[in-house]
């Protein structure tokens, strides 16, 4: 359109000489029309050049926009990154020590396998002490109980004062002794493995000399000091020694009587029956001073305790 535009104004400015010679003014020459003619030629042509000099229009669109509204897409979130984790085993490369990463499956995989093993680890030891029989632990602490026992005296003698002697003279009579009983009471307590404990124990037993009968009683009032030591789950050995004062009476038609001192001798064993007490089962080598009035007494006693703790 625009190059049509201007063929039509170079076509009029064409035709527009003519119709200035028709249309001037009569009263001018020809050379004066020519000159002027060719003066405003120029400044068409002029005018011409600045219009083909000019860059072209733009071509209009007409198009029409669509004003559907889009939605917009949250953004996606972030991917998430899982650490690697180094393996707790190492590599040994150039005598360098390079930690090796583990898979993020693979160390689940591993953790459950731990979990299972655990689980599967805690079953087993909880039917183990459903069905096995539990074991009492031993307590440490203060203790006490009975003492039965028998008693297996030696024989010996007793001696008479022979009146208006001096210095004094005793004559001896010899007698034959019977097994007897031994009661008691103890009380101590346990360290762990040494225990030190108080005892009042009563021995009974029969005798006879050529002559006459006797019986004996011997009140006991010890210390002991016991060390033991385990040997299974139950079962302990000891070792011990008692000593304190004996008050013995041997009674025939006379009375022969004397306080003095006494000790033993123990070895025996211990069983736990259950976490708050035991039986003990004990040999005892007996022994007391001689006095004015007997000889040495002397007896083997065999004797079962119990000790409950306090």
């Amino acid at each position: 359109m625009i190059r049509l535009f201007l063929h039509f104004k170079i076509f009029s400015f064409l035709l527009l000489p003519l119709f200035f010679l028709s249309g001037q003014n009569q009263g001018q020459s020809i050379a004066e029309r020519l000159a002027e003619l060719k003066a405003r030629s120029n400044v068409h042509e002029n005018q011409v050049s600045q219009l083909l000099a000019e860059r072209p229009l733009g071509r209009t669109d007409f198009t029409i926009p669509n004003n559907e509204a889009v939605p917009v897409l949250p953004p996606p979130p972030p991917p998430s990154i899982v650490p690697a984790v180094p393996e707790a085993r190492r590599v040994e490369q150039q005598n360098e020590v390079i930690p090796v990463p583990i898979e993020p499956a693979t160390l689940a995989e591993a953790n459950d396998q731990n979990n299972s093993t655990e689980s599967k680890e805690d079953l087993d030891e909880a039917y183990a002490k459903l069905y096995e029989p539990e074991i009492p632990s031993r307590l440490e602490g203060y203790y006490f109980g009975p003492i039965l026992g028998l008693v297996f005296p030696q024989d010996g003698a007793i001696r008479t004062l022979i009146p208006s002697t001096s210095p004094a003279t005793y004559t001896k009579e010899m007698y034959d002794s019977d097994s007897g009983y031994f009661i008691g009471l103890q009380a101590g307590k346990d360290f762990g493995r040494v225990r030190v404990e108080a005892e009042y124990s009563y021995h009974s037993f029969d005798a006879a000399t050529a002559s006459s009968s006797l019986s004996a009683s011997i009140h006991n009032f010890f210390s002991r000091l016991i060390l033991e030591k385990e040997i299974g789950d139950r079962f302990d050995i000891r070792a011990g020694l008692g000593m304190g004062i004996g008050i013995v009476t041997l009674e025939d038609s006379a009375d022969y009587s004397g306080t003095g001192f006494a000790y033993d001798f123990l070895l025996g064993g211990a069983y736990r029956l259950a976490e708050n007490w035991s039986l003990q089962v004990d040999y005892h080598y007996y022994l007391t001073a001689a006095h004015d009035h007997y000889d040495h007494i002397k007896s083997h006693l065999w004797t079962i305790s119990a000790s409950l703790d306090i």
